[in-house]
């Protein structure tokens, strides 16, 4: 014959285990239909009182101590970080806002200077210039022979370590020896 066993350990209430039965073998019992169940009305429903699952004792469970302090330095450290993000934000908007007014006042000097560098250029007549130095001052152009060519590395200036070697028909040699 075949046994009935339940799936639910005695802690169950005896209404669920009627429900939830499983049959071993190959009996299968009938069903009971019930034609009209009889159910009970709202108000008697409403009048049974209802007992909230977390307030029984045997449900409740207290927080150890432990958890609780390792959940608020958890907490304090959370906040910690949340309140450091928002100062170096606070500090990169206003670094952001002190370079774009710097970049503003960069350009607004760049145009000044390029103005008066305009100014000054303009007003210089170069050719005036080199009729004064040749005439009143005595400035000589330097001849073929005077010039030395040499590969400049690079550098916009030459700073000279050691005589040029040659003639002494140089420049050294039409200015004069003269200390530096």
């Amino acid at each position: 014959m075949a046994e009935i066993r339940s799936i639910y350990t005695d802690k169950r209430r005896a209404s669920d285990r009627s429900r939830q039965t499983y049959i071993n073998g190959t009996a299968v019992r009938k069903l009971q239909v019930v034609e009209n169940p009889k159910r009970q009305p709202k108000d008697q429903r409403a009048r049974r009182p209802r007992v909230h699952r977390t307030l029984r004792p045997e449900r409740v469970q207290y927080l150890s101590m432990g958890y609780t302090l390792i959940l608020a330095a958890a907490s304090v450290v959370a906040l910690w970080v949340c309140a450091g993000y928002l100062k170096l934000q606070a500090d990169n908007t206003a670094k952001m806002k002190n370079i774009a007014a710097l970049e503003a006042q960069l350009s607004e000097l760049k145009a000044e200077n390029d103005d008066e560098y305009n100014r000054v250029t303009s007003s210089v007549d170069l050719e005036e210039v080199r009729e004064i130095a040749v005439n009143e001052l005595g400035m000589v152009y330097a001849g073929a022979d005077q010039v030395i060519l040499y590969d400049g590395q690079g550098s916009d200036y030459v700073r000279q370590y050691e005589e040029i070697p040659g003639t002494g028909s140089g420049l050294k040699g039409v200015i004069g020896s003269g200390s530096r």
